[in-house]
């Protein structure tokens, strides 16, 4: 993960399992389209997916965002 102590591990694991369950039900069509904006840099579903697989700086926050606007659920 990549900050540990912004986020519990099991807390972590929960969004990122929501998030590949919503990715896998994108249309691929949609993929491309912007979903989150971290540090002034957008994240497309791929993307994200790319980042989020790797545990990568930006998963947490992307995760968040995505949370926040009820894309995913806890």
């Amino acid at each position: 993960m990549s900050d540990g102590s912004r986020m519990g591990k099991a807390a972590y694991e929960k969004l990122q399992a929501a998030f590949f369950k919503t990715f896998a039900a994108v249309p691929a069509p949609l993929r491309g389209e912007t979903i989150a904006v971290v540090n002034g840099q957008p994240f497309t579903w791929e993307s994200a997916y790319i980042e989020i697989r790797n545990d990568g700086k930006n998963s947490i926050d992307i995760l968040r965002q995505l949370k926040k606007i009820n894309v995913i659920k806890e």
